[in-house]
Parts: C-alpha cells; structure tokens; sequence
C-alpha cells in the first residue's frame, strides 16, 4: 500500500476539483499499454522500410529507362546545344521574338516539380524581359496555367490540358 501510494495510482483516476469540478489525473502507463505502443512502432518501423524498398525499385526502373532513352534524345544537342541548368542560363542566343513551352501536369501530386516548371518560367520571361526582347509562353498542363496565369497572365498565349501519353488518334 505504501509503494502504491508513493508512486501514485497507475490508471487514470478521478478527484473532486475546486468548485465540485471532477478532474481526471493520469498516472503512468500499463506495462500492456507500453507494449502495445511499441508494437505499433515496430508496424510503423516496417512499413517505412517496404516503402523505402518500393521507392528504390522504382528509381531504379526510372534510372534504367532513362539510360535507354538518352540516345533518342541525342538530336536535340544537334539542334540546341548542349544542355545548361536554368540557373546559369542567359538567354543572350535567343532572337528578338521566342517561345517558351512549359509542360507541368493535369493532376496528382507533382507540387514540386510544378512549382520548379513555373518558376523557371517566370525567370526565364523576367531575363528575356531585361534583354528589351519578346517571349510568348505556351504550357500544357493543368497545374502550370493555373500557376503561371497568376504570375504572368499577359504573356501566356496558349495552353492545353488533359493531353495524354503517347498520343492517340481515337475519337
């Protein structure tokens, strides 16, 4: 009775409050409540490792069919050069009057890489802009004209959405 009482009651139990209130006060867990815990961490531990074992199977899958892609790209080094990141671009080679052609997606849940598309876009009219030349931008893609129509409405004169992949000529 003395051990019980120095350490106080093990369940949660109710004591008369100021002003006739009941107020629950917690005690400390059950050994069956602290296994059941940990049982659920375990759960949660293993499911993180399949997910993490799905997401590097399909990496990989992406890893392979890009490598089998890349000499089906090889004809537009012939026609742009060689590829530069966005960042140390600065579209000094472009003529007075050009195109963008931004491609997001229609849904799901791509928010980063949209968010990058449109981003880039926006910078990419803004140095065009600061050179005294014209850009148009087109986008496909739902998730970037909703973005870059906010952003630079005045400058989008295309867009389309819903486009699928490979393109078909069902009606």
């Amino acid at each position: 009775m003395a051990l019980r009482y120095a350490l106080g009651n093990v369940v949660p139990r109710a004591v008369s409050g100021s002003f006739g209130q009941t107020v629950l006060i917690r005690g400390m867990a059950t050994e069956k409540q602290l296994a059941m815990k940990l049982a659920s961490t375990q759960n949660i531990r293993k499911i993180t490792s399949s997910m993490k074992m799905v997401s590097a199977a399909k990496l990989k899958g992406d890893e392979n069919r890009l490598k089998v892609a890349r000499p089906f790209n090889a004809w537009t080094t012939a026609i742009g050069g060689e590829a530069k990141l966005i960042e140390d671009a600065t579209f000094d080679e472009l003529p007075q009057k050009s195109l963008i052609v931004a491609f997001s997606s229609d849904k799901g849940l791509c928010g980063g890489v949209n968010s990058f598309i449109s981003r880039s876009v926006r910078k990419i009219v803004q140095k065009v802009d600061d050179q005294s030349k014209e850009c148009d931008v087109a986008v496909v893609g739902d998730k970037g004209r909703a973005q870059l129509s906010r952003a630079i409405p005045e400058k989008i004169t295309r867009s389309c959405t819903e486009v699928v992949s490979p393109g078909t000529f069902a009606l």
